[in-house]
């Protein structure tokens, strides 16, 4: 069992006086666990920028592949935590590794079934769902101190995660990025797809927004010398484990069961500094779990999609116009939000 968060600590040094807790130090610890977690979500919304190189493009480099490379970049920086931390083994991190990769995999499917916009959208509200309703199941020391100032916080980031979405949606499909909602309804399966591509997009979204929420529930249930930054080798380990085989598996149940290209001269390079960015974010994340706990620090490193949608409105020019407008205000409400999130700890 983990140590509690730092504000749950200092909580219980105040005997629950929140005068007392905020002299102690509690209000910095839930400013400095809001902010990591902030940056965490700027890193978790840009990593899938290096997708869009020029390069990539060009070489149309499989999302999958793209993932690999990701992955590699995940797991070299991860190793570079032994330069100051003693290797200790924790299954806990292999399972998270495994609940990354299924992630990351199912995402990208889910893409390729029902568009960028509507497929991130429905992992990243089904992913900021999980990961607080986890946090509050369980982590051991989850809980939070106002579940209807939380519950109204949740309500309002998914609303604000719709509303990039739809923001999202409209802009690329003006500019003939995607296809409309009403097309891909209708869109018959093509070859190597099942009846039902739309249904099933959705249900894959969901799915990869249901492990993207758990991948460090298992961080919780941890031993105390282990949460933190020495987590992250095993992490690593079930990464390299796990990646490899799913990346295999849609070449090699093919009828003609190919090898897949991996393109190193084009992925390599933007798909291991994407993972290292991901990581990043992973790691600012992990050190805001010890100071507000999961339900509170992993929802918020899930809203990445309003970085992701900013990306692609200011390098991308994916969202323009009447789109634009609405995706503002809906950042606006994702921001109000993880304010709440922040005041209901």
């Amino acid at each position: 069992m983990r140590g509690n968060p730092m504000t749950e600590t200092l909580w219980q040094a105040a005997h629950g006086d929140a005068d007392v807790f905020m002299a102690q130090g509690g209000g910095v610890a839930i400013a400095m666990g809001t902010l990591l977690s902030v940056l965490a979500a700027i890193a978790n919304g840009s990593f899938t920028i290096f997708m869009k190189t020029n390069a990539v493009r060009r070489a149309r480099v499989d999302p999958i592949i793209f993932t690999f490379w990701a992955c590699v970049g995940i797991i070299l920086s991860s190793l570079l935590s032994l330069i100051k931390f003693k290797f200790v083994f924790s299954i806990m991190g292999v399972i998270s590794g495994l609940l990354f990769v299924l992630s990351a995999a199912n995402s990208f499917r889910a893409v390729r079934l029902i568009g960028v916009s509507v497929g991130t959208g429905v992992w990243s509200g089904t992913a900021v769902l999980v990961s607080f309703v986890a946090g509050i199941l369980l982590d051991p020391q989850g809980g939070v101190r106002s579940t209807v100032w939380a519950l109204v916080a949740i309500i309002v980031i998914m609303l604000g995660i719709l509303g990039v979405t739809y923001s999202g949606h409209i802009g690329r499909v003006a500019s003939g990025q995607e296809e409309s909602l009403e097309a891909l309804l209708q869109r018959q399966p093509g070859p190597g797809e099942t009846a039902g591509t739309f249904s099933t997009g959705v249900f894959t979204a969901i799915f990869a927004g249901v492990m993207g929420g758990l991948i460090m529930i298992p961080l919780t249930r941890e031993k105390p010398y282990l949460q933190g930054i020495p987590y992250l080798p095993s992490f690593a380990i079930g990464v390299a484990i796990f990646a490899p085989i799913v990346v295999a598996i849609p070449y090699v149940t093919r009828s003609e069961k190919q090898w897949p290209n991996l393109a190193p001269g084009a992925a390599a390079l933007p798909g291991i500094v994407a993972g290292i960015v991901w990581n990043i974010g992973n790691v600012l994340s992990i050190i805001a779990i010890t100071q507000i706990s999961y339900s509170i620090a992993y929802p918020i490193f899930q809203c990445g999609i309003f970085v992701a949608g900013l990306w692609g409105m200011l390098l991308f020019e994916e969202i323009s116009g009447t789109s634009a407008t609405s995706f503002w205000i809906s950042g606006l409400l994702i921001i109000v939000g993880v304010a709440l999130l922040a005041f209901a700890h």
